[in-house]
């Protein structure tokens, strides 16, 4: 049975969000406490360019197996996140555009 939208809400926003500022952006600290949650990166990531800085952001569709649900999140390019996505298997798309 699918659970409904406000109970994905319910799991989504029950992640750990960082209680006060870190050396890490809390989109990056976001993702991480997604994966020690059990969510997975699956599909491609679609890397989107910024035209002002040029480091770009990351469009990551996470999957939670166990709950049967979804979500997207934009994750700001890093080098750390670069490694995170290639330990996780994940496609990037949109790279040639960096």
């Amino acid at each position: 049975m699918m659970q409904s939208y406000a109970d994905m809400e319910h799991v989504w926003n029950k992640l750990q969000e960082p209680a006060r500022r870190g050396q890490k952006p809390a989109d990056h600290l976001l993702l991480l406490s997604a994966l020690d949650e059990g969510w997975k990166v699956v599909e491609t990531v679609r890397f989107e360019p910024f035209t002002l800085t040029r480091v770009g952001a990351y469009l990551l569709t996470l999957f939670h197996p166990q709950r049967l649900l979804s979500n997207q999140m934009i994750v700001g390019r890093s080098e750390e996140i670069d490694n995170l996505l290639q330990e996780e298997d994940a496609i990037v798309v949109n790279r040639h555009t960096q």
